[in-house]
């Protein structure tokens, strides 16, 4: 029950986000957004995610460049826990937890990756796996539908940047990225803010993460934050 899309990114079989031009990159995004917002429409749906796999670590199985969108009748327990935790830190601070980091994050200087007018690229100061990456807009907003046209393409200009930058700096590793945004009816709310994470897939998951929860990280984060800052853009 419910909607699966499979959004191809290239004409080209070979070509993948980091590598493609600007202005197809800035199509990808903006076309997420129109999915989001038809897919919204429909009351039968609560949640939207939209996410991309890219390498057989990460669990593709088309090697063609694609990204997917999938509405569910359902908010998953995995993001329902986010967003009571991130409520839970709102009653308690008064602030949003997301915006907090951000702020920590652009004062401390040494987890950012890429910063524009709009966006800010950083490695969580508690990343889960080596080079754990976050994109966050500046401006709080819960739901990814409100983004305008302009920050659209500036999100895909920075979605590049920090995708070539993992790209060169990993040698082209599998990842995961996924857009995270409220759900479909709690659109506005002051809590949580919506964002991207993306997840080289450099390390196994293995037993321990499994059975316990907490995430082995062998790189320390602001090393991380600093190796890909260090890597040239691309024009």
């Amino acid at each position: 029950i419910g909607q699966h899309e499979i959004l191809v990114e290239s004409p080209e079989h070979d070509k993948t986000l980091a590598i493609l031009d600007q202005k197809q990159v800035e199509e990808i995004f903006l076309a997420y957004r129109e999915r989001y917002n038809t897919l919204k429409s429909d009351p039968k749906h609560e949640m939207i995610i939209i996410f991309k796999n890219h390498g057989l670590a990460a669990g593709t199985s088309l090697r063609h460049p694609h990204s997917q969108i999938v509405a569910t009748p359902i908010t998953p327990m995995h993001i329902r826990h986010i967003i009571e935790e991130a409520m839970r830190y709102f009653d308690d601070n008064g602030e949003c937890v997301f915006c907090a980091m951000m702020e920590k994050e652009l004062q401390a200087k040494e987890r950012i990756i890429l910063e524009t007018e709009n966006f800010v690229t950083f490695v969580p100061f508690a990343a889960r796996s080596p080079f754990e990456t976050w994109v966050l807009p500046k401006k709080h907003d819960s739901s990814y539908e409100r983004i305008s046209v302009v920050n659209t393409k500036e999100l895909g200009y920075v979605m590049r940047q920090t995708l070539w930058k993992i790209y060169k700096a990993l040698n082209n590793p599998a990842y995961n990225y996924i857009i995270f945004s409220a759900p479909c009816h709690e659109e506005d709310i002051e809590y949580f803010h919506w964002h991207v994470q993306i997840i080289p897939r450099v390390t196994a998951v293995a037993g321990f993460e499994l059975g316990s929860g907490i995430y082995i990280n062998t790189v320390i984060p602001e090393e991380a934050a600093k190796f890909l800052r260090e890597i040239k853009p691309v024009q």
